[in-house]
């Protein structure tokens, strides 16, 4: 079907001649005309089956090499862990310049661990102890990561979304939008962003048999280090305790090439989450807060959400981490550099058609905001800063929520704000 009869049929059921509308009109009729391309968390590889275990109970130490041939990166997971007090397991790579440490039944207590990525195709799993007496552990099975967890590699068996011109991509763009040029640039190149670029993080988590990569940020809230990403990114507890937040993974210098060293963080609780669409009087906001394990506050800082009217034709700094690459903003509007990144519209209803069911969702009403900045899959769950006050004004999520001019859309932070009640410390300025 080519993009003029999708859009015709979009407007067909936008002027209710769609079955199956996801309730559209809880909160009135529709009020704008906006259809939005699917955003995706990218998908960064696979989880593959393994089998290795140490002796129940152990007795000393206990060491094993795993290799995942072609893997870009490995993360191990370690199943009905339990070790006796003082002991612990390092998962390394080979010459040791990564390596992480695990205890007691592991940072969630419960005896499930997925260990953080090791970069490469081995991993080094290490049981350490001078008289064992624990029950051990189980490798049940490895993440097997097919996007280089470093600068601008993409899955070598998926194509750029990028190097498809606009016109020919399903409702402009799949799954986020780089729209002309690209205005992105290394957040190295604005060190007067640094206190809003510091709370801003990588995510890579596992959810069903696949790992994901999307961005997100610590919160200013009720609980030390909540983390603010999309639900549609990570919605469950289960893909909680799977999160590896990496802080601090960039560039040096701008244009530069050198990385500087990242800081791994393991997730914690879901405290809140609202749905991608709405569904009754419900959801249609997605955003999701998470309680970090440890004290990543203290280190990296918190971003504070306003509730603050928006204005078009406000300047923007969109921090992320397109396509899981080191951290960058964007904060114009294209490569030439002579337009900033701005707020479009506001107040918006974003729909999306499910085309193989022939059903429309959409947000929660008049909650989006239309703006000018280039993302990327891996950008859900960016935040949008004020470019004056440095507060944050919305979550980024959507892509193209206007197909014929090339914007890309949020939730506005006044919305969640009102939503997620005492859960956030949100400004009115």
């Amino acid at each position: 079907m080519n993009r003029n009869l999708m859009v015709a049929g979009s407007l067909l059921a936008v002027a209710g001649c769609a079955a199956n509308v996801d309730d559209p009109s809880a909160d009135g009729a529709y009020d704008a005309y906006e259809i939005e391309a699917a955003p995706g968390r990218l998908r960064a590889g696979d989880v593959v089956a393994y089998e290795a275990e140490t002796p129940h109970p152990y007795v000393g130490g206990w060491k094993h090499a795993i290799t995942s041939p072609g893997a870009a990166f490995v993360r191990v997971h370690l199943t009905g862990f339990s070790l006796a007090k003082g002991d612990y397991v390092t998962v390394s790579s080979p010459d040791g310049s990564r390596s992480f440490r695990y205890e007691g039944r592991g940072p969630n207590d419960d005896g499930d661990v997925w260990a953080f990525a090791i970069e490469g195709e081995t991993a080094i799993v290490e049981l350490h102890s001078d008289s064992g007496g624990g029950h051990g552990f189980s490798i049940a099975d490895i993440a097997h990561g097919t996007v280089a967890l470093d600068p601008g590699m993409v899955s070598s068996d998926e194509a750029d979304p990028r190097s498809a011109p606009l016109a020919l991509r399903p409702f402009g763009g799949t799954p986020e939008v780089v729209c002309s040029t690209d205005g992105r640039e290394d957040i190295a190149c604005h060190p007067e962003l640094d206190a809003q670029q510091r709370p801003v993080a990588r995510l890579v988590f596992i959810s069903g048999g696949g790992v994901f990569l999307c961005t997100g940020w610590l919160v200013a809230g009720k609980y030390e280090s909540t983390l603010m990403t999309n639900n549609h990114c990570i919605s469950t507890q289960s893909e909680a305790n799977t999160l590896e937040a990496q802080f601090g993974y960039q560039h040096t210098t701008c244009g530069g090439s050198t990385l500087a060293s990242a800081a791994s963080v393991s997730g914690g609780d879901v405290l809140k989450t609202s749905s991608k669409y709405r569904s009754g009087s419900a959801g249609g906001l997605d955003y999701t807060l998470i309680a970090l394990r440890g004290s990543p506050e203290a280190t990296w800082g918190e971003l504070t959400p306003t509730t603050k009217a928006l204005r078009a034709g406000t300047p923007v700094n969109l921090i992320q981490h397109p396509g899981g690459s080191p951290k960058k903003v964007g904060y114009w509007r294209d490569r030439t550099r002579t337009a900033r990144c701005q707020i479009d519209t506001i107040d918006q209803t974003y729909y999306h058609i499910d085309a193989t069911k022939w059903t429309l969702h959409r947000t929660a009403t008049r909650s989006q905001t239309g703006y000018s900045c280039d993302t990327e899959g891996g950008s859900s769950g960016s935040p949008i800063v004020h470019g004056e006050t440095g507060k944050v004004i919305a979550l980024h999520h959507l892509a193209d929520v206007d197909p014929f001019t090339c914007q890309n859309g949020g939730t506005e932070m006044a919305e969640i704000c009102a939503d997620a009640g005492e859960l956030l410390r949100c400004a009115r300025d």
